[in-house]
């Protein structure tokens, strides 16, 4: 029984550290990114990305003007199994990471906001 009582604490901890480190490395990712805006045209519902899981998610397709003239229409990789995030028509902020589009304040939603942006917790004094 004292395995079970020690190990909820150490299952939230370890959790906490691998959230955070994933807003960390996000955040990194995105601050080295240019900020595009996005339409939001349409849902489809499509396979989620892990093997043998039949879920169908609620993707976004959005609209992406070009510097070219012009659109491209684009999944954004941002999925949700239990509603639509955003409005048709709603603009919102996505950037490039290799061949995906991603949204830009993904872990400023939710609960994955109070999670800390990087490691060092206490800011440091400059005299």
């Amino acid at each position: 029984i004292l395995i079970m009582i020690w190990s909820i604490p150490l299952i939230l901890i370890l959790a906490f550290l691998i959230i955070t480190n994933t807003k960390i490395k996000y955040i990194k990712l995105r601050n080295n990114s240019e900020k595009i805006y996005a339409e939001v045209i349409e849902y489809k519902k499509e396979k989620g990305p892990m093997r043998n899981d039949y879920t169908l998610l609620n993707y976004p397709y959005v609209r992406v003007d070009i510097k070219e003239g012009g659109y491209i229409v684009r999944k954004l990789s941002y999925a949700n199994n239990y509603s639509e995030p955003f409005e048709i028509g709603e603009q919102i902020s996505v950037f490039w990471n290799d061949d995906y589009l991603l949204y830009w304040d993904t872990y400023d939603r939710g609960f994955y906001k109070y999670f800390p942006e990087n490691w060092r917790f206490k800011k440091q004094n400059i005299s």
